[in-house]
């Protein structure tokens, strides 16, 4: 259901908003190999399991730009990944700017590894609901202590969804028609795509029922919730900000606020 409808919304947001990818898209690649190939391409191939999709990009990452460290490449990837599925800005001469400038830092050879990366994590969530991005992080020891970046392992965050997810949220369906939920913390995003799980498997539609708005002061972590809420379809606000300070730097909406209207739907 959610993973269908961001396909849908990739196809519908070229039609209705007439948006264009920057010169410099990692969706727009001609030519790769089909194990790195555009999404379309490989859809025609037999898909990966998400299981077998973490193996590869664990593999791929590693050998992409070793002239980088690890961290830099992987923020990168989630800078580049974040801009083009931001439909507010994914045309302005500010976003084509900062990718050309990116990509500027890496050999012909590595801009087709980190466009093979996002093939990889979109047949990875394709497959089921998890935290795909914060489990690379963690597996690549990436995770910073001063900064806190030590994400929830998914299983105990569905855990934790599955014990909050009650009958509260139940009873706010019958007053409402969305579940409201606030996310301050998000990380990449793993507690919020829990709470979609339990809600799929309960016989709800996150792209319908559900409303996140999702903060982090760190922008890497910001930048993976938005990239895995598009890619799963959840209409979410992901801020990048301080949530104790109430200060917000950048606001993102996934690609599904757009396409089912949400911002009419909230002010009526």
């Amino acid at each position: 259901m959610s993973q269908q409808n961001v396909n849908t919304a990739a196809k519908e947001s070229e039609n209705t908003s007439g948006l264009k990818a920057a010169q410099l898209s990692i969706f727009d690649v001609p030519g790769i190999a089909v194990t790195g190939g555009p999404v379309a391409d490989r859809r025609k191939q037999p898909a990966l399991s998400a299981e077998g999709a973490r193996k590869a990009f664990i593999r791929v990452f590693r050998h992409t730009a070793p002239y980088h460290n690890r961290w830099t490449v992987f923020r990168d990837f989630i800078t580049l990944a974040a801009s083009e599925l931001d439909m507010a800005r994914i045309s302005t001469p500010e976003n084509t700017e900062n990718s050309r400038r990116i990509c500027d830092q890496y050999r012909p050879e590595d801009i087709g590894n980190l466009k093979q990366l996002f093939c990889l994590l979109v047949e990875a969530l394709e497959g089921e609901f998890h935290d795909f991005l914060g489990g690379v992080f963690m597996e690549l020891g990436l995770g910073s202590g001063e900064m806190g970046q030590f994400f929830t392992p998914y299983p105990l965050a569905r855990l934790i969804a599955s014990l909050t997810a009650g009958n509260e949220q139940q009873q706010q369906l019958k007053t409402c028609p969305w579940i409201t939920l606030s996310e301050p913390t998000s990380g990449a995003g793993g507690m919020v795509i829990a709470f979609a799980e339990v809600m799929l498997q309960r016989g709800l539609n996150p792209a319908e029922q559900l409303l996140v708005t999702a903060t982090d002061i760190d922008p890497l972590a910001a930048d993976m919730t938005f990239i895995q809420l598009s890619l799963l379809g959840i209409p979410a606000i992901v801020n990048t900000g301080n949530s104790l300070a109430l200060t917000v730097t950048r606001t993102r909406c996934t690609p599904v606020w757009y396409i089912n209207n949400w911002e009419a739907r909230i002010m009526l």
